[in-house]
């Protein structure tokens, strides 16, 4: 038995067939536990893979030729090879949809002093006088308590109705600090472009927090369904909260394969729910997190809004760059864009979805040239040719936007497309308004909004639910 044994282990073709059975057998658990692949082309496969294995035993076991022998070996090996970097790109691919699941908001408190004073540390601040927001948000009253607590006194806090309000009440000295969330900066920027150069700040506070769980219970192979595209206007952590700078409800119907992409100006003047109704612009609800943002589009628009995907600058450039570029069509030519279609790299992609003073009808043009954007980002994805970027496309996305479609959901998707290869029929629209300077609840003052206009709005309902016919 011994003697048996140790031919056994001597002889170097079960070590091939052992290297080969554990990659098939991890590709074929990979595939079933995550099925991604229709279960047509995994019949398919498996059976091509089976056939495989078979062929490449007899020609170690009953092939008689050297050569053949020394042919399967090397067979053995490349299709090992390949089937476990398959399994290595399958598994974090899988990984990665968990990733994008919307999981947290991230909120940065800080407290703002001129820069030239002599505050240095909270402590320094002890006896003197903040400036914060009166419609101020629950983790700016946790801070205001951890900071009363740490230097043991009762904070002396004037209120103000407004961002402007609060920088001009440092900037005259009525206060000597602001306490504010970091998400009101680039609004502050607005009025103040130095603001960041003016201030800086002595203590900051990050409140990290799960967000709620929106999840659709549609079948998105089926069903019709809405994603709401919000692009915050900022680099970096994609949890951070700020503006809605992109604005777009896209509505999918994956029976008839249409997509519908409804653009909506960031200046929209529309009732806010954290506001209890008051209207302020569409933008200024990323401040207070997507979901705000989705709850008022939802009610204004009278549509159901299933998902939403969230995306910030960092993410556009990442994405368009992994995927190696995107073809757009642009109907008028302006700045470095000629007309006709253009090719776009992540940056340019970035330059071209946010000019809008290049066009007599400014948002109005930005939001159909970000659908352009969208479109050839679309295309792109579901096309052979992204396949060699594929490393990099995974690498791009594992930080670049949250989204709340459940793993499933995108990998029935996946298989969807899988199946069919269809290609897709993609529409934009957009609703329009007229502008005007009325009052802003969160500035405190008046702004540019843009007053929608009925007409458009209603269209935008009609073809939405013409997709859910």
């Amino acid at each position: 038995m011994g003697e048996k044994l140790k031919a056994l282990f001597k002889d170097t073709r079960i070590y091939f067939m052992l290297l080969l059975v554990i990659a098939i057998v991890w590709f074929f658990y990979e595939m079933i536990k995550y099925q991604v692949l229709p279960t047509k082309m995994l019949i398919v496969v498996v059976a091509l893979l089976l056939v495989i294995a078979v062929l490449l035993a007899l020609s170690q076991y009953k092939a008689k030729n050297n050569k053949i022998r020394l042919t399967g070996k090397v067979f053995i090996v490349l299709i090992s090879i390949i089937l476990l970097l398959v399994n290595v790109f399958y598994s974090r691919t899988v990984d990665l949809f968990s990733s994008l699941q919307a999981s947290e908001d991230t909120d940065i408190i800080s407290v703002v002093v001129k820069v030239g004073s002599s505050y240095q540390y909270i402590e320094d601040l002890k006896g003197k006088t903040y400036s914060a927001l009166e419609n101020t948000d629950d983790y700016v009253n946790q801070t205001i308590d951890e900071i009363a607590e740490l230097n043991d006194e009762d904070m002396n806090i004037k209120y103000y109705a407004g961002v402007d309000y609060i920088v001009d009440a440092l900037y005259n000295e009525d206060v000597d600090c602001i306490i504010m969330n970091e998400a009101y900066r680039s609004i502050i920027e607005d009025s103040y472009e130095t603001f960041t150069d003016d201030t800086r700040v002595i203590y900051s506070k990050t409140f990290t927090v799960a967000v709620e769980d929106t999840a659709s219970d549609k079948d998105v192979t089926k069903d019709t369904f809405s994603i709401y595209i919000s692009g915050i206007d900022t680099y970096g952590t994609i949890s951070t909260k700020s503006r809605s700078d992109v604005n777009m409800i896209v509505t999918v119907n994956p029976t008839t394969k249409q997509i519908l992409m409804t653009s909506i100006p960031r200046d929209y003047y529309i009732p806010f729910n954290v506001l209890n109704g008051y209207r302020d612009k569409l933008t200024h609800s990323g401040l207070y997190g997507v979901n705000e943002t989705v709850t008022n589009v939802s009610n204004y628009f009278d549509v159901d809004i299933d998902y939403y995907v969230r995306v910030n600058f960092t993410s556009l450039v990442d994405i368009v760059d992994a995927i190696g570029g995107i073809e757009v069509d642009n109907p008028t030519a302006f700045g470095d864009f000629a007309e006709g279609t253009i090719h776009l790299d992540g940056e340019e992609a970035l330059a071209f979805s946010r000019e809008r003073y290049a066009f007599a009808s400014g948002d109005r043009e930005r939001g159909r040239n970000q659908m352009r954007v969208l479109t050839g980002i679309i295309n792109k994805v579901t096309s052979v040719s992204v396949l060699s970027n594929y490393v990099d496309l995974l690498d791009s996305l594992e930080s670049s936007f949250q989204t709340s479609l459940s793993e499933d959901d995108m990998l029935s998707l996946i298989r969807m497309q899988l199946n069919d290869m269809a290609s897709w029929s993609i529409e934009t629209i957009s609703v329009d308004g007229t502008g005007s300077s009325l009052y802003s609840p969160i500035y405190g003052s008046n702004l540019y909004m843009m007053v929608p206009d009925d007409n458009t709005v209603a269209t935008a309902k009609e073809k939405i639910m013409a997709l859910y016919e």
